[in-house]
């Protein structure tokens, strides 16, 4: 985890209730409880717009709404869990109209499914798909920007507590702030691994736009995280990845080419050397 100090600002919606200051209260227990790097400040939402509140101050945003939970970035830039395409995909899988790649690839009988880890969080719709759809597995998932992870965590808890109720045992996903190279501990416990590194290309409608504001494409970074999982994982290996990385000829990654689309899913198997 990052040990340099971030800040953060938290503020509600404009009439908070119970309900709000409850969801507050717990989101300041557990900055206070889990990250201790993390400097933040309640501010009194009274009826400033956004707009007056990054009028004096940049620090970013969380704002606590009855209809979700909102990071702002910047006054223009937001970042807020939501389901996108996922629901679409589930309820055509749940239909036994489409199978979606990911879960094709998750869905093998070679490897145990009981854990999965997701390397790559981001936006959480590969993950809330992977969740939806293996109903009885535990999921650890790492996001090693800490705006994108808490913004994305907290917008799930509230999802799946408050507005989809049931929709996902959110209790078997365990969010985890920080690069899964510094704990390689956790490969022990899963057979799969699943990852979705930021691509090279700049893709602006897709739902990563948002994402782009506070955090960039590594080169380095990326190879070093597929390093490290070849080094210390045994077992299979999920990429989704644009057609044009870098990662699937450097690895190997078998791909499955969807023709309407830019990126790609693939796999390999790996065993460790004895």
């Amino acid at each position: 985890m990052n040990t340099v100090n971030l800040q953060l600002r938290i503020t509600t919606c404009v009439a908070p209730d119970p309900f709000i200051f409850n969801y507050l209260s717990n989101i300041t227990d557990d900055l206070n409880n889990h990250y201790k790097n993390v400097i933040y400040e309640v501010i009194d939402r009274e009826k400033l717009t956004i707009k007056k509140l990054f009028e004096t101050c940049s620090t970013p945003l969380l704002v606590i709404l009855h209809k979700g939970i909102i990071l702002y970035t910047s006054r223009d830039n937001k970042i807020f869990y939501h389901e996108n395409t996922t629901r679409v995909k589930y309820k055509a899988y749940i239909a036994g109209k489409d199978i979606p790649p990911l879960i094709n690839l998750i869905q093998d009988p070679k490897v145990n499914q009981q854990v999965i880890i997701d390397a790559t969080m981001g936006m959480a719709n590969d993950l809330t798909l992977m969740a939806l759809t293996m109903t009885t597995t535990t999921f650890f998932a790492f996001e090693e920007n800490f705006y994108i992870h808490f913004a994305v965590k907290w917008g799930m808890l509230f999802h799946f507590n408050e507005i989809n109720k049931g929709g996902i045992d959110i209790s078997r996903i365990h969010f985890i702030y920080g690069n899964i190279t510094n704990h390689i501990d956790i490969f022990s416990k899963a057979n799969i691994i699943y990852l979705d590194p930021m691509y090279e290309e700049t893709i602006t409608t897709s739902n990563i736009a948002s994402l782009r504001q506070v955090t960039e494409y590594n080169r380095e970074q990326n190879i070093k995280l597929l390093n490290t999982i070849f080094k210390s994982f045994k077992g299979k290996i999920i990429l989704r990845a644009h057609y044009k990385s870098h990662l699937i000829d450097d690895y190997g990654f078998n791909m499955t080419i969807r023709k309407q689309s830019k990126t790609h899913y693939g796999y390999l198997y790996h065993q460790l050397d004895n």
